[in-house]
């Protein structure tokens, strides 16, 4: 058990759990889809610019759609974890999955009330353990990110993130654009 939020590396567990007024950073479970897709649609509300699809786009997917992400929320090549706060109500959350070239960090958001105390840095760290134990060493681990958003800019160099000089539309929200980073391995 890790604390959460941290600023630094966990050490490995799949669940973070600090003091009893903390936040806890874990793998979502398979029943609580409906309170993750709500997350997810606050998220997409909040901060449309931060992701690749639209509160209209993900309002109409069915709740089976829902109930199969969160019952592949850990698999060999996905994960999706989220801060819970000590009422039970998720704060934030974040996932990877991967194809054949590259693991991919996506849906990286913490609730605004939220922001400032470490759950961006504990979330990813939860998602970068994961990589890292679970990963080959040859893939390497990318996200994009709209550069405006400097504070998670920051945080993703702090992990190792650097920018790879690809830029894309954020298509829905154009001119605006995404910046893609990479975090190569650093096994052989």
């Amino acid at each position: 058990m890790i604390p959460a939020p941290t600023g630094g590396r966990s050490n490995g567990s799949d669940r973070a759990a600090g003091a009893p007024n903390s936040v806890s950073v874990r793998v979502i479970r398979e029943e609580e889809w409906a309170a993750v897709r709500e997350l997810r649609l606050e998220a997409l509300r909040t901060d449309p610019l931060a992701f690749g699809s639209t509160i209209e786009r993900e309002e109409a997917f069915p709740p089976e759609l829902w109930q199969d992400r969160a019952r592949q929320a850990q698999g060999p090549r996905s994960v999706t974890v989220v801060a819970e706060a000590p009422t039970g109500v998720l704060v934030g959350m974040g996932g990877i999955y991967s194809d054949e070239t590259a693991f991919h960090v996506v849906a990286m958001w913490v609730r605004p009330d939220h922001r400032s105390q470490g759950l961006g840095a504990a979330l990813l760290d939860a998602l970068l353990d994961w990589h890292d134990r679970r990963s080959p060493p040859a893939l390497p681990l990318t996200l994009e990110v709209n550069p405006r958003q400097e504070s998670a800019l920051r945080l993703y160099r702090s992990r190792g993130f650097e920018p790879t000089g690809v830029e894309r539309s954020l298509g829905h929200h154009a001119p605006e654009m995404t910046l893609e980073m990479v975090r190569r391995p650093s096994r052989p």
